[in-house]
Order: C-alpha cells, then sequence, then structure tokens
C-alpha cells in the first residue's frame, strides 16, 4: 500500500488550508489586544498601526500598558530586545531561500515571521514550498491578526462609551493571557527551579517598581536562567565524567578476571613463578 502524497505547497489555496489554525488563533487573540488597548484608553486606531508595524502579539500587548504609563522609549526598546528577540534567530531555519522577488517582498517576508508561521513553515519541505505559498501564509496570517486587533479596539471603544471607565476592567486581559500562558508550560515542561526563578524575578520587578519594573523584572529572569543553565550543564558534565570512570574501572575490572581466567586454565602462562 503506497503511502498518501504530502499535502501541495504551491497555490494561495494551499497557503489559506495550512494558515486555517494560526488565522483561529490570530484573530481570538488580536481581538483580546484591541480590548485591551481600548481599556487603556489610547484610540482604536492604534491597533492597527502597532499591529502592522510591531506584529508582535506578546510585545503588542505589553507596548499596551508601558505607553499607556508613558514609558520612555529606552525602557520600551529594552523591553522589545528581552521579549522578542528570539526572532533574530528565526532566519536560520526560514525558508527565505524560497521567496521570489524584489527587496521589498523579501523584507516583509521576514518582518512575517511569527511562532506560529516559522513552526508551520519550518515543519515542512522548504523544497517544495513556492514563494507565492510561503508570502500567502505569512499575508494571511498577517491580515487575521491586523483584523482581530482592529475589532478588539474597536468594541473596546463601544463598551468604553456605553460603560465609560469600567472598561478599565478589560486591563485583566493581559494578566489572564499570561497566567494561562503559564498554566499551559507548566502542563508541557514542569520544572520547579524554573518556576522558582520566575517567581524571583517577578518579586524583584514588585521590587523596584515603576518605569523599572519590567527592566529589572526580564533583566532577573534572564541572569536566573542563564544561571541555572551554567549549573545544570556543570552537574551534566559531572555525571558524564563520573560515568567514563566507572566504566573504565569495569573494563579494568573485567580485564583482570580474564586474565585470571587464562592463568588458571593454563598455569603454564602465569609468568616465572607460576611456571616452576
Amino acid at each position: 500500500m503506497t503511502a498518501p502524497a504530502p499535502a501541495a505547497m504551491a497555490s494561495a489555496r494551499d497557503a489559506a488550508r495550512d494558515a486555517t489554525p494560526i488565522v483561529v488563533g490570530y484573530v481570538t487573540l488580536g481581538l483580546a489586544a484591541g480590548m485591551l488597548l481600548a481599556a487603556q484608553g489610547l484610540a482604536w486606531w492604534w491597533a492597527p498601526v502597532w499591529s502592522v508595524v510591531i506584529y508582535s502579539g506578546t510585545m503588542q500587548m505589553l507596548l499596551v500598558p508601558l505607553a499607556g504609563a508613558g514609558e520612555p522609549l529606552g525602557a520600551i526598546a529594552a523591553s522589545t530586545l528581552f521579549v522578542s528577540g528570539r526572532h533574530a534567530f528565526y532566519g536560520l531555519g526560514f525558508p527565505l531561500d524560497r521567496v521570489r522577488g524584489r527587496a521589498l517582498v523579501r523584507l516583509y517576508a521576514v518582518h512575517a515571521i511569527t511562532d506560529e508561521v516559522y513552526a508551520l513553515l519550518s515543519a515542512k519541505d522548504r523544497h517544495a514550498m513556492t514563494s507565492r505559498y510561503v508570502l500567502t501564509v505569512e499575508v494571511i496570517s498577517h491580515s487575521a491578526w491586523v483584523s482581530g486587533a482592529t475589532a478588539g479596539a474597536l468594541a473596546g471603544q463601544w463598551l468604553a462609551d456605553a460603560f465609560g471607565e469600567r472598561i478599565s476592567l478589560l486591563g485583566f486581559v493581559l494578566t489572564a493571557l499570561f497566567v494561562v500562558l503559564a498554566i499551559e508550560n507548566w502542563r508541557a515542561h514542569p520544572d520547579t527551579a524554573a518556576l522558582c526563578v520566575g517567581i524571583m524575578a517577578g518579586a524583584v520587578g514588585l521590587t523596584m517598581g515603576g518605569s523599572a519594573a519590567l527592566l529589572s523584572a526580564l533583566g532577573a529572569l534572564a541572569l536566573g536562567l542563564i544561571g541555572l543553565y551554567a549549573v545544570r550543564h556543570r552537574r551534566a558534565l559531572g555525571a558524564e565524567g563520573a560515568g567514563d570512570r566507572g566504566l573504565g574501572r569495569v573494563g579494568a575490572g573485567r580485564a583482570g578476571l580474564e586474565a585470571a581466567d587464562r592463568d588458571a586454565a593454563d598455569p603454564g602462562t602465569a609468568g616465572p613463578e607460576g611456571g616452576e
């Protein structure tokens, strides 16, 4: 029985088919991001502007309270580096070589890389993709995020006009989102040490307070995770070295037993004293 042929990755229809799960997620999260923006008292049109220019779900949500509090650009830039710096490494596995077109087209292909788009495209055979397929996946995903965020901001604006200051309660959307993400991450990768590092980083941020809260928390988190990795790496090397030494002792002991067995079977080979 022959294996089923892999799904085609050439036309815009193929891209729309594969991007459907991303669209569902982006519209849902975009609605939350737009409502959060409205709850902060920002104009609704910031939602499509940020969605086009920034296009980073986590950072876009974090930017809302930062901008609402009037944080300096330096703090916002540093926070962006901490939160979205991982995107710089996506180019190593992204099939940019499959994108054909002018420089602006290729630049957009780089700009439109997100966690979900990268996960989708990197899991497929890059040689089977066409430029149209890659770009269409990115455009559809980006459009879904822009549409969701804009709709959420407009809905939040309507709620603000209808209920006044009580719309600020929607600010809990951001907290709820990260609580859910933390729970899902714990279920997938339960790590008590990493959890403790995160709690301590949060405590550092709360202690610092003000405009330094986020940066100090992110800095403490980065240092804590680096230290945790160093400790675990050192332990792994120590365990590997101990294992090698143990194998060496076992090998030496086995060689000695084999030599003793040979001597017992043939006393003439035991040496000068055993041969007499």
